[in-house]
């Protein structure tokens, strides 16, 4: 099966550890809430968008399945940002981002077909014909300050509907409102291998780290249903809300390894549908079999 072989490709690629994500595998979990703006719910009748406010759990992540991969090492961009709103009463849903707007293909067959280049070394002859693939691959890509100092992106596509019944199809932003830092190469060079996470509580020392949730408004002729294909700048931008993460979640705060946090691409509430993109039902295919596999090893013990 597809989820299976994206898996264990990348697996091959980053090495086979046991009980980790294939991908983003080294990260933490930080909490924080989430207020909508009035703009939101005219937007979409997603729940959290219609609440004063809500509790969330995220998690910033390396890429990569390398579970101590140093945050100074260029395989650690681009890094990733899940939120998981937790709306009450069992209700959930997640936003899944990165810190770059690409993606190296536009089908789950097609990243499979990008991970077995990894694997057998022949990046350089595939992307001859993949300029996609180039274009994730090859992207200069700088360290921030820490996780709070950059900007995440959804790279696909989701359906927005508001109570009246119009939707409009989206890609979620999170711009930092303490704006975009990133470190020079003699600044990178000077920390230590895992500072991205142990300087992290003394961030939040400082204050919370904030940003703003915004949606980019596709027009009429935008590909929804390819997340290669990049919006052009001057689409609308919507303000959604702003979410204010105060610390690193204490471990009590976690579920238990049986019970593992596993973030949804699929947004699962009134308000929010995914598009026809693909790689929706492939990454919820990968999130979800990774997620079990974690949960199950727990169980074995």
């Amino acid at each position: 099966m597809l989820h299976l072989d994206l898996i264990s490709t990348l697996k091959d690629v980053f090495g086979r550890f046991a009980n980790v994500r294939p991908s983003h595998a080294k990260g933490i979990f930080v909490t924080g809430s989430f207020t909508p703006t009035d703009e939101a719910k005219q937007l979409s009748a997603a729940p959290h968008f219609d609440s004063p406010s809500t509790p969330v759990i995220a998690r910033f992540s390396l890429f990569t399945g390398i579970p101590d991969l140093p945050s100074t090492d260029p395989q650690a961009n681009p890094h990733g940002f899940a939120v998981r709103f937790l709306i009450g009463d069992d209700v959930k849903t997640d936003i899944i981002c990165q810190s770059s707007t690409l993606f190296p293909a536009s089908t789950g067959e097609t990243t499979l077909a990008v991970f077995r280049a990894l694997r057998d070394n022949t990046v350089e002859e595939y992307i001859k014909n993949h300029p996609e693939a180039a274009a994730f691959l090859l992207e200069d890509r700088k360290t921030p300050k820490n996780f709070g100092t950059q900007s995440f992106y959804s790279i696909n596509a989701f359906k927005f509907v508001n109570a009246a019944g119009k939707s409009v199809f989206i890609r979620y932003r999170w711009i930092p409102l303490s704006g975009r830092q990133f470190l020079t190469q003699s600044e990178l060079e000077a920390k230590e291998p895992n500072f991205l996470f142990n300087e992290l509580p003394g961030v939040f020392a400082q204050g919370p780290i904030n940003f703003k949730l915004v949606a980019q408004v596709a027009e009429d002729d935008d590909i929804t249903n390819d997340c290669t294909k990049i919006w052009p700048e001057d689409r609308k931008l919507v303000e959604l809300g702003e979410l204010s993460l105060t610390r690193v979640a204490d471990k009590e705060e976690l579920p238990p390894q049986k019970q593992t946090i596993v973030y949804s691409v699929v947004p699962g509430v009134q308000g929010i549908e995914p598009s026809d993109d693909p790689i929706i039902a492939a990454r919820a295919a990968v999130y979800g079999t990774s997620g079990q596999t974690r949960r199950d090893a727990e169980a074995e013990a």
